[in-house]
């Protein structure tokens, strides 16, 4: 058995970062990744150390993020953009490196945030990270090239990575829903990475040629940081944004959108033309982090109407700066903004003009929305997040390596699984439940701690009392016997619980949502 399992020699992490290229070309996960790693590395100390597998074009950023002591390997280069190495003691060109490398230069496991796993090798266990299902849930947004190369990765992941990282709970459903992977293999970390845009401010080395228009010359304006990928929706947007114009007059806000510039720029450009609303609309492009901040601090809103996302960063940037939300409701969104948000169908121009119109017309509105975001916030922390991903580093190559793992008592189905808060004070977890089968039985555990059952005919609402420490809660239903073959209906088999809602409070009067089943928002 391997020294670093008891502690003896630091846990070498080979992190495969060779997908990411300059700018904003790869959209949010790429600060996310980063600022995450850079948590990693804050929290482990010494007791792990990184290998990091880099690309030519962005050698120089991983050089910021990795510690003294860690190593980086450029393995892939541009021709039009070399590598410098300033350190050659921890700084080394391999291009076209041989099969099973990783494992020559001391890696006990590979980490691939951007999945693929290129650079598996025998003998060294895997996790990876699929963002999203984007080429399942949304083909038409994606031509037939990209839905092929998104679906040999992810066949490529889950038959090699011995444990997959999502960003959301809904991450994980859409996992199982579309290729039945046991939830075994799957684990979902969020992605609270808002604070590095503070920090940015404090070493801002924007480039010369990076717009620098970070404040606007309006005094309130809907902001929509997003590149122009077609499920981002910005079309549907510029027409909304046009209705609202049209029934707000004058006092109507600006839009203010920022994205990696590709071709789809001119288009969109085009249009806000033809749809005469181009004086309003504020083509930023791309900015840095610090220049992102302050964008956020002058915003009145953020309006989000993306069609599909694995997590959805902007909101929670929003919710970090005091920004009420408009969002979709879509996939991971809900689940994310929780009540922090304006709902509106993302599909609908008229819907969406709608909720632009209350917000920007209703400040009693916008400050509850505020409070919500803010509250809200508090179940989202990066280093509880990146805690959980550093225990299924250690738990996965101890467990190769022959290491018992503590085993999950977690046998029945999942009803729910949802964040806490990230807090160690004590909290009064409720779950309140329904269903069409009422003798059924539910446990619920925080983490892998269990915290009591409890019957719908005798408790319809289950309450405990811990300090959630922003770990997991899962509500697992333990059906009896034949209780499904009592139902003829079609669909009982699925409709057998629902989770109503389940909420946290505290000693000082806090009270967050953690879930709700409600389609409509109640504001």
């Amino acid at each position: 058995m391997d020294d670093f399992i008891y502690g003896r020699r630091p846990l070498g992490i080979a992190v495969d970062l060779t997908s990411l290229r300059g700018g904003g070309v790869n959209g949010g996960i790429k600060p996310a990744i980063y600022a995450m790693l850079t948590e990693a590395g804050r929290i482990a100390g010494e007791s792990i150390f990184f290998i990091y597998l880099t690309h030519s074009r962005t050698h120089g950023e991983v050089r910021a993020v990795a510690r003294p002591g860690d190593l980086l390997v450029c393995v892939e280069e541009d021709p039009s953009c070399s590598v410098e190495i300033v350190e050659p003691e921890c700084e080394y060109r391999l291009p076209d490196p041989p099969p099973g490398f990783i494992k020559d230069i001391g890696a006990d496991l590979l980490y691939a945030p951007t999945g693929g796993c290129g650079f598996a090798a025998e003998g060294v266990p895997t996790v990876a990270m699929i963002v999203d299902l984007l080429h399942k849930d949304y083909p038409k947004t994606l031509n037939t090239q990209k839905i092929a190369d998104r679906e040999e990765s992810v066949i490529h992941t889950l038959a090699t990575a011995e444990r997959v990282q999502c960003i959301s709970r809904n991450g994980m459903e859409r996992m199982v829903h579309h290729y039945g992977v046991p939830e075994e293999q799957l684990f979902f970390t969020y992605l609270p990475v808002q604070e590095r845009l503070e920090r940015a401010v404090v070493n801002d080395s924007t480039p010369p040629n990076v717009p620098q228009s970070a404040v606007l010359n309006t005094t309130k304006y809907f902001f929509y940081p997003a590149n122009l990928w077609m499920h981002k929706n910005h079309e549907v947007l510029l027409q909304a944004y046009r209705r609202y114009r049209g029934r707000a007059g004058e006092g109507a806000w600006d839009l203010a959108l920022t994205f990696h510039e590709s071709a789809r720029a001119g288009e969109l450009r085009a249009l806000a033309k033809t749809l005469g609303i181009e004086a309003h609309v504020q083509f930023l492009g791309y900015v840095s982090d610090a220049r992102l901040g302050e964008l956020w601090r002058n915003a009145g809103a953020l309006v989000f109407p993306s069609l599909h996302e694995g997590f959805g960063i902007p909101l929670v940037e929003a919710m970090g700066y005091g920004v009420p939300i408009l969002s979709s409701p879509d996939f991971s969104l809900r689940e994310i903004a929780g009540d922090a948000a304006l709902f509106f169908d993302p599909h609908d121009p008229e819907s969406i003009a709608a909720a632009m119109l209350r917000l920007a017309g209703d400040g009693s509105l916008r400050e509850t929305l505020r409070y919500r975001g803010g509250r809200r916030l508090r179940c989202f922390d990066l280093g509880i997040e990146t805690r959980k991903l550093i225990d299924v580093w250690r738990q996965t190559a101890a467990g190769r390596h022959g290491f018992p793992r503590k085993p999950l008592a977690l046998d029945g189905r999942a009803a729910l699984s949802v964040a806490t808060p990230s807090s160690d004070a004590r909290w009064t977890l409720r779950v309140r439940v329904s269903g069409k089968f009422p003798q059924n039985r539910y446990r619920c555990y925080l983490g892998d701690a269990a915290f009591g059952s409890f019957t719908f005919e005798d408790h319809p609402e289950y309450a405990f009392d811990c300090r959630p420490l922003g770990r997991v809660l899962r509500v697992i239903v333990e059906r009896r016997a034949g209780c499904e073959a009592d139902s003829t209906e079609p669909g009982a088999a699925e409709a057998v619980v629902a989770i109503e809602a389940v909420m946290a409070g505290n000693a000082e009067g806090d009270c967050i949502p953690l879930f709700s089943a409600r389609k409509e928002d109640a504001l």
